[in-house]
């Protein structure tokens, strides 16, 4: 089994040259250099910013390893110098083609010939006389093969003929066309339809698989528009009328090599066509970038406060995330994917802004990358700011949120609430690029995520939407110099795929399925882990290390057991809710006091049976005498938490039936000081409490309210101490805190918890 406890880069992210969107090669050098030395800064920063803050705070959680960063409310774009793309890659050959050059490779039943335009340099393509005829005509110019190139005309299509598909336009990276049938070759269509007013773009291999139509409306029978096409390893863009419009990458797993070159033709579909001004520019060859995931191991992280999204940031606590990801860091986790939400942006922007990059910074802090998502497809449809309601009982993810919304996707292309003078889809590029922009290089981002699981919803009417909205995102991410790799997952529908740098997928099944054409290459299992519920074969956490750790890495639903409920499964709906807490949680991996549903999950994340961790071992206690077995025993690496009344999350763990009033917590272990010295322990509990150290008891905290007892010992350097603490708690909200300060240690380092022997076994 692979050694994760070491934590290792979440991606060795490969560079990529050329044009387009692509950066020149020697850009992108300068850049790598220049993110290396910003990542060194960066640390060198923080470790300064550690030191001062550990003075100033005068106490830290036993066991923490960082200090608690405050939330800095300055908007980013301030004095953010604007981005300046790369110049254009040489040109290295140009040729102009004219009627002449084309070969002929009629459909069967067409009796429409093609002819010279007004001039040698132009194709005339006739309407067909019916509905029917003229379908999927094309033809190829010379024989030449093309990698990166661009291909421009200026086309005009005529109305449709029938009601049948109307479009024409290039087809480019030809191999093998044949007048055998409408898709008879291998490569990529890109097109006008006045039928519908897209642009269209699709991927012919002897059948049709659509990637987007983009709503233009000035697409209209008898219009002209300059298309320009441009292929640069698998990314396509295309510019309308010297605007850029679409940004694709066919991420498809495994991709044919056939699709990396070809010849350029033209296509009709259902219309008449001419095209003039056909140029054909070519330009250094270039090979999109391949990324190694394969030490990814993460957890989409949402704080076990938080019922979503809106909830997380609108709410958010830094000591709580510090907290949480100090448990991240200690179970092998090197990197979280978090839910970003656009009302929370709209309605509270810099505040937002700030947030996120102190959830950066605590991040880096425990070696944690970080993949931010803008989108989600999942669950709740009409998201509305401001306070979200209490989960639901034995709801599965009760009160997770779309983002934006059905109703803001239905009015995409339309004035958008808060301002009549600007679009949704306009606003929507403004809250990405308002991320994106002042993180363009940063080392800390691992990719961005433009939708989650686009298709969840079910809602097919909106399916060529979220199409669209993948791709305004693809295209806000690019033109904010993003340097990080762009993805959108397929798993319930394809089009992720299609405006991605590499494949990500969702693998929930048992058997463990893999990447969908078979290739761990370029791919990401960005979401996984459930275990089963009656009638169903779930998944193990062993079973996920084991098939994806070291191929594709994994991302695990989620970090926290917490109120957003997935630790009920998935058929427990609003109308077939839970009945009693599930021994087994469906999902979910810590509790919010830290100690995990099962130690032998963090012996498999950890790497096995035999991994020393610097964690306490605990006992929970449905006796608060102590007098009885304990419910549960388990590790935990802080003693640091706070737990609500609300059913099932206001018992440190319901699932293993502890108590939510009138139980006992025991934690033991060993502690080692850097320097010789006093050390102050102080417990902030809401009941009783006490503290040995050595056998001697430090602290006794009689007092059945909220409040604050110390004591001081001293420690000698580099000798283990055992430590035993105890709480109680009987009713309300459950507040237990054991922190500690030293005038001779200068970082939160300088006490540590000695790790552990083999994990317990006993959960």
């Amino acid at each position: 089994m692979r050694n994760y406890l070491v934590l290792a880069a979440a991606a060795m992210l490969a560079a990529c040259g050329g044009n387009g969107d692509s950066p020149s090669a020697v850009s992108t050098s300068n850049k790598q250099v220049s993110v290396a030395a910003n990542a060194a800064a960066a640390s060198a920063a923080a470790a300064s910013n550690v030191e001062s803050e550990f003075k100033a705070a005068q106490g830290v959680a036993l066991g923490m390893k960082t200090t608690t960063p405050p939330v800095v409310i300055r908007d980013p774009d301030q004095n953010l110098p604007p981005y300046t793309p790369p110049p254009p890659p040489p040109v290295l050959s140009t040729t102009t083609l004219s009627f002449g050059d084309f070969t002929s490779y009629l459909s069967p039943g067409s009796t429409q010939g093609w002819a010279p335009g007004t001039t040698s340099g132009s194709v005339t393509i006739p309407a067909p006389a019916t509905n029917g005829t003229g379908a999927g005509d094309k033809a190829v110019a010379l024989a030449n093969t093309y990698t990166t190139a661009s291909y421009e005309a200026d086309v005009t299509v005529t109305p449709p003929v029938g009601n049948g598909p109307a479009n024409a336009g290039f087809i480019v990276r030809t191999t093998n066309p044949t007048a055998g049938g409408f898709d008879s070759l291998t490569g990529y269509f890109i097109g006008l339809d006045t039928a519908a007013h897209t642009l269209v773009v699709g991927r012919e291999n002897n059948n049709w698989t659509n990637f987007i139509d983009y709503p233009i409306s000035t697409i209209v029978g008898g219009s002209t528009h300059h298309l320009k096409v441009t292929t640069s390893g698998t990314a396509i863009t295309v510019d309308l009328d010297q605007q850029r419009v679409l940004s694709l990458n066919d991420a498809t797993n495994a991709l044919p090599a056939a699709f990396a070159s070809g010849s350029f033709g033209l296509r009709r579909f259902g219309v008449g066509a001419t095209f003039s001004n056909i140029t054909i520019k070519t330009y250094p060859t270039v090979t999109s970038p391949t990324y190694d995931f394969s030490k990814v191991v993460g957890m989409v992280y949402s704080s076990s406060t938080a019922v979503n999204a809106i909830d997380f940031w609108q709410n958010y606590d830094p000591a709580v995330v510090n907290r949480e990801l100090t448990y991240a860091q200690t179970y092998g986790i090197n990197t979280i994917s978090v839910y970003l939400h656009y009302l929370v942006w709209a309605n509270d922007r810099v505040a937002f802004l700030s947030k996120f990059e102190n959830l950066l910074e605590i991040a880096a802090r425990h070696g944690i990358k970080v993949s931010p998502i803008f989108y989600d497809d999942c669950w709740n449809q009409t998201p509305e700011y401001g306070p979200q309601p209490a989960p639901i009982w034995g709801v599965h993810n009760s009160r997770w949120v779309q983002s934006p919304g059905t109703p803001i996707e239905q009015a995409y292309f339309q004035p958008s609430a808060s301002n009549p003078n600007v679009t949704y889809k306009a606003s929507l590029a403004n809250y990405i690029t308002d991320f994106v922009a002042p993180h363009r290089n940063d080392p800390r981002i691992v990719f961005w995520e433009p939708m989650n699981e686009p298709g969840c919803s079910g809602n097919g009417a909106l399916q060529e939407t979220r199409a669209v909205m993948m791709n305004d995102a693809r295209i806000a991410i690019l033109n904010a110099g993003a340097t990080q790799p762009i993805n959108s997952p397929q798993v319930q529908e394809d089009e992720g795929s299609y405006f991605s740098d590499f494949y990500a997928f969702h693998p929930y099944n048992n058997p463990y399925t893999g990447p969908i054409n078979g290739s761990s290459v370029n791919a990401l299992n960005s979401e996984t882990l459930q275990r089963g519920f009656p009638g169903t074969t779930g998944q193990t956490m062993a079973g996920i290390v084991s098939n994806y750790g070291g191929t594709t890495g994994f991302i695990i639903w989620e970090l926290m057991i917490g109120r957003t409920n997935t630790r009920f499964h998935w058929g427990q709906v609003p109308s077939a809710p839970a009945t009693v807490e599930p021994a087994t949680p469906f999902q979910g991996t810590i509790y919010p006091d830290g100690h995990p549903w099962s130690t032998a999950e963090m012996q498999a994340l950890t790497g096995g049976f035999y991994v020393k961790l610097p964690v306490l071992n605990v006992g929970y206690y449905n006796d608060p005498t102590f007098n009885s077995a304990p419910v549960k025993t388990s590790i935990t690496p802080l003693i640091d938490f706070d737990l609500n009344t609300e059913r099932g999350t206001d018992s440190p763990d319901a699932s293993a039936g502890v108590n939510a009033t009138g139980y006992g917590v025991r934690w033991t272990g060993a502690i080692e000081a850097a320097v010789n010295g006093p050390y102050r322990f102080s417990i902030n509990s809401d009941n009783v409490a006490r503290l040995w150290i050595d056998g001697v008891e430090v602290i006794n905290k009689k007092s059945a309210s909220l409040s604050t007892v110390s004591g001081t010992v001293w420690l000698k350097a580099r000798r283990h101490a055992s430590i035993k603490v105890e709480y109680v708690h009987n009713t309300g909200a459950a507040s237990m805190h054991l922190t500690w300060w030293s005038p001779f240690a200068r970082r939160p380092d300088g006490l540590r918890i000695v790790p552990s022997g083999s994990l317990v076994s006993s959960d």
